[in-house]
């Protein structure tokens, strides 16, 4: 039997596996069942149930995709064991980050190591070539290949691991010994690393306000900044800058909790509703939040998606803070994550949307988002003026600056570094531009920000 006759049979078999209780009132479950049976006792190319089974959910999920949603997933074990650790935030492994890049395809470290984990202790730099994984060579895998070796790297706490890497700009590769240990993956970052491996958060061009980077909506988020935000306090902050660019998202509940803490008391944070357009649930603060009148920035970009557009989407509609940047993502929908193969593997399933407090979708339906951005009924958009237009050099160009910074380690003490001298960023110095003008008013001046719009993209920015 062909590949291409399989696939098609392997399409209905998911049917059955999910449906089979509704067989008599659903024909396509009989006939995936019916489907099934005949690969597995016709089929001249014995298959395992398994891939049957996972081939089965790729194949429904990708019919989700040509339908439009992109965001549904079939993970299979080792993926879902991924997915599971980042929204627990910890993992044990070595504190790095791999991809699959060039040709050939080569295993590479994408990023500078976490500072003070097994990989930065060893040794390991940033776009490093990994050649062997204890001893395996990596050197004739195909892309896919590689993609599952990743997952040679993780393991138990404890345990040894050798990495063969070959530096960039060098010609011999070293072979260097780790020891995997568990990693706590912290949700906040602030301005600068300091000695000790802790973040300074308040700004050295003025230490009234501070720069919080909430990188991931995890189980742990909110609760790590709840704790933050009194120490924060103590040392002086009068104005927090909220950053939430290049936050991909995560748990619906973190970003409810990050809102609540800065909201009164019986606020509407986010709804969301199914496929037929009903609530399936209002989520809205329990109790007074402890930092109401705290003045508050909220950055964003292109990249800030999910749980980010709803903590700025409702903390902009209900005038508690100003947002800052570049219009976001757009990815309004919600993904419940169903365990399967008695929680081996997990169906990340599209279920909802989510609605900002006023009402408006977050969604954008339009996957071309250069064609979307005529609609306003979509993602958050920056306070009028509060715009800040960068190209995508410069926006690489800040990525990467950003990436070095937070692995170079700050000594008050030393003269800066021209690196240091040299780093820029603009919707930053947007934020502090803001913060310095209200902060400096006199105290009998209202310090509320000002009302919420929804402008284009071509609003001007406010000069740094």
């Amino acid at each position: 039997m062909s590949r291409r006759n399989l696939a098609w049979l392997l399409l209905s078999v998911v049917f059955c596996l999910l449906c089979y209780y509704r067989g008599d009132q659903d024909p396509y479950a009989r006939y995936a069942l019916e489907g099934y049976k005949m690969i597995d006792r016709m089929a001249y190319e014995e298959v395992p149930d398994r891939e049957l089974f996972e081939g089965a959910m790729r194949g429904m999920v990708d019919v989700l995709h040509r339908k439009g949603d992109e965001h549904s997933a079939f993970l299979p074990e080792q993926s879902a064991k991924r997915m599971q650790s980042q929204i627990a935030q910890e993992i044990d492994g070595v504190g790095v980050i791999l991809h699959v890049d060039g040709e050939p395809p080569m295993l590479k470290v994408a990023g500078p190591p976490l500072p003070g984990k097994p990989a930065d202790r060893a040794g390991v730099r940033e776009n490093d070539a990994i050649l062997a994984i204890d001893g395996k060579l990596l050197g004739e895998m195909s892309v896919r290949e590689l993609q599952l070796a990743i997952d040679m790297i993780r393991g138990r706490a404890g345990e040894s691991l050798e990495l063969t890497v070959l530096h960039e700009g060098e010609n011999e590769p070293e072979t260097l010994t780790l020891v995997r240990e568990r990693i706590e993956i912290d949700s906040l970052r602030g301005d600068r690393l300091l000695p000790d491996y802790t973040w300074q958060y308040l700004l050295d061009d003025d230490s009234r306000i501070a720069l919080v980077r909430l990188v991931t909506f995890g189980i742990k988020s909110s609760g790590e900044l709840e704790k933050l935000l009194p120490k924060l306090k103590a040392q002086g902050m009068q104005a927090m800058i909220l950053d939430l660019r290049t936050n991909p998202g995560g748990v619906l509940g973190g970003a409810v909790e990050t809102c609540e803490l800065f909201l009164p008391a019986n606020e509407l944070v986010v709804e969301t509703r199914d496929r037929l357009d009903r609530v399936r649930a209002s989520d809205y603060t329990s109790a007074d939040g402890p930092y109401v009148d705290l003045p508050l920035v909220v950055l964003i970009d292109h990249n800030s998606a999910s749980a980010s557009e709803i903590v700025a989407a409702c903390l902009q509609d209900h005038k508690q803070a100003v947002v800052i940047g570049e219009r976001s993502y757009g990815k309004g929908t919600v993904q419940e994550l169903h365990p399967m193969q008695a929680g081996r593997s997990t169906l990340k399933l599209t279920c909802a949307s989510f609605w900002r407090p006023s009402g408006k979708n977050i969604h954008r339906l339009n996957p071309d988002r250069q064609a979307a951005l005529v609609d306003d009924n979509w993602g958050v958009s920056p306070n009028e003026g509060f715009t800040v237009p960068m190209s995508e050099v410069e926006y690489e160009r800040l990525l990467k600056a950003r990436a070095k910074r937070d692995v170079t380690v700050y000594h008050p003490e030393t003269p800066p570094s021209d690196d240091e001298l040299l780093f820029y960023d603009p919707v930053v110095e947007t934020a502090v531009a803001y913060f310095q003008e209200l902060l400096d008013r006199l105290p009998e001046e209202s310090l509320d920000p000002p009302a919420t719009t929804q402008p284009s993209e071509s609003a001007e920015p406010l000069a740094p």
